[in-house]
């Protein structure tokens, strides 16, 4: 049996200028398609992409939509779009391993922006000491 697959998300943006600047200039995905009404951001080396049409009035926006996107740095962007004026909460660690900041597009869809936590590197083994070094340690010295 052939599976399914999640394929795109569409949606409808108030302004597609202004949504071009936030997830093109300021969020990083790449414009895969751009036509006279229509947008499409994503990433080259993943399929999944956002495609979006301008409309007016309730034909935007939905209220429990959250469109989660990687990046690189949440700490950076979120600082970057902080310094533009773009209210952020956050980034914060969340349990399941990932550090997450929120947003709004200029559409007033929410975003989540994550990376996920860096793991601590582990800590060095000691190294051996060198065939016939001396390992015996004095009280006073290191």
């Amino acid at each position: 049996m052939t599976r399914s697959t999640l394929d795109h998300l569409f949606v409808h943006v108030t302004d597609l200028a202004a949504s071009y600047e936030f997830y093109v200039k300021r969020l990083g995905l790449t414009a895969l398609m751009e036509e006279p009404g229509y947008l499409r951001v994503g990433s080259l080396d993943h399929g999944f992409y956002m495609g979006m049409e301008e409309r007016h009035g309730d034909h935007v926006g939905s209220v429990g939509i959250e469109i989660v996107i990687h990046v690189p740095d949440v700490d950076r962007l979120s600082r970057e779009l902080v310094a533009a004026g773009i209210v952020v909460i956050g980034p914060d660690d969340q349990a399941w391993g990932a550090r997450h900041a929120w947003t709004h597009d200029p559409s007033a869809y929410r975003i989540s922006t994550f990376s996920p936590i860096a793991e601590p590197a582990e800590p060095a083994e000691p190294a051996e000491p060198a065939r016939g070094a001396c390992t015996r340690r004095y009280p006073g010295h290191a």
